[in-house]
């Protein structure tokens, strides 16, 4: 059985599904009082949109621009935290923040950098080198 054969078999809705996972929060557990870290629910982010996140950090000339790296981190945060909804405008108004990023600074701080990077782990992004590996293999 050819490659094509074997898709035509897979329910279509699978390309759809996005990877869920949790990240352990200990800034949120600060805030809440709580003992040890607070699960925060994540899910991967569509490579579309990671695309327009990341190209965010870039001039017109294509050059990096690392005072907006920080800004990246939040949006990615907003597009990829599921629970607490970051978008929730009882819970922006709460905090007295007009924009779901000031949210995701407020609640995550410098935490919002691990926070990204774990979301961008279940996008399947920033694992160069395992996918180095498979393509020799």
């Amino acid at each position: 059985m050819n490659l094509v054969d074997k898709l035509l078999k897979i329910d279509a809705k699978k390309t759809e599904e996005l990877n869920k996972g949790e990240y352990q929060s200990a800034r949120l557990a600060k805030l809440l009082g709580a003992e040890g870290k607070v699960t925060v629910k994540i899910q991967e982010i569509k490579a579309r949109r990671i695309s327009d996140i990341t190209n965010r950090q870039y001039d017109a000339q294509g050059n990096f621009d690392g005072t907006k790296a920080y800004d990246t981190r939040l949006l990615t945060c907003v597009y990829g935290v599921t629970e607490p909804d970051l978008k929730d405008e009882k819970l922006k108004e709460h905090f007295g923040c007009r924009m779901a990023t000031e949210l995701a600074e407020k609640l995550f701080g410098a935490e919002a950098g691990e926070l990204a990077d774990a979301i961008m782990g279940l996008s399947e992004i920033g694992n160069e080198k395992e996918t180095e590996e498979e393509i020799k293999n």
